[in-house]
């Protein structure tokens, strides 16, 4: 792990280096640049975390496929102690009880006792909170997350790893926005318990530093208003207020 950004945060940090194509790299095809090396295992990278007392992290991916995948990844990983082990297993069998349509399969479970875990729209709502009350508790210690955990969830860490500055949607593969990348880095730090929080951002073939630095140090997006008056809605509200308090609910709906 190294340093992204300078100390007043305005720029890279000295010591990040650009990576760039080794001599005698010939750009082809329609994108000439070069690919990254290939990035780091995840296995690695939580191991890292662990190592410098970086734990509980969310670690952000964009598909549910991934979560799960990195989670049956770290199956052989232990990431508690005993007396965790113990409280996780108590905190299961509890809910396996009160809950057990919502048990997820072996393989979740097992890594749930080992303080690994999935959070996605794939699962149940109940395994879900779950994971989200051990989390708070810090008995779970890594958590892999797609980004709808970034919005509306108390469920701070004390680091968010990004997996990649980029994500599919319906209209292809696009760059993340400052305000996607602003709301995941947001989860780091613990109110009362982090004197400060640290953001992760993992290298891909083709994102490096200069594309997490620009992220890094991007204003938010503009805030663009989905607020839509219509007829039906004025007439809501004057049977519900009077007139002069209609007004005052519209005019403060808009920017």
């Amino acid at each position: 792990l190294h340093p992204l950004l300078n100390d007043k945060g305005t720029g890279l940090h000295p010591n990040c280096k650009v990576w760039r194509a080794p001599k005698g790299h010939h750009r082809r095809g329609k994108n000439p640049k070069p690919p990254q090396p290939e990035p780091p295992s995840m296995g690695f990278m939580v191991a890292q975390l662990v190592e410098r007392q970086m734990v509980p992290a969310i670690v952000f991916l964009f598909s549910r496929r991934g979560c799960d995948k990195a989670v049956r990844d770290l199956l052989k990983a232990s990431l508690v102690n005993e007396q965790e082990a113990r409280e996780l297993r108590l905190a299961l069998e509890a809910f396996a009880q009160t809950s057990p349509e919502a048990v997820r399969d072996g393989v979740h479970a097992e890594a749930l006792l080992r303080g690994v875990a999935a959070h996605h729209a794939g699962v149940l709502p109940a395994w879900k909170e779950l994971i989200e009350q051990l989390f708070q508790r810090g008995l779970v210690k890594v958590v892999f997350a797609t980004e709808t955990l970034a919005a509306g969830i108390n469920m701070p860490a004390r680091t968010t790893v990004i997996s990649a500055l980029s994500k599919r949607t319906e209209n292809g593969h696009r760059p993340l926005m400052a305000s996607e990348f602003l709301q995941m880095a947001g989860r780091a730090g613990r109110r009362g318990l982090d004197t400060q929080g640290y953001v992760v951002t993992m290298q891909s073939r083709f994102e490096g530093v200069r594309e997490a630095g620009q992220l890094a140090t991007s204003p938010p997006d503009p805030l663009v208003s989905q607020f839509t008056p219509s007829y039906g809605m004025v007439l809501n509200l004057l049977q519900r207020y009077e007139l002069s308090k209609a007004k005052e609910l519209v005019e403060r709906s808009f920017g």
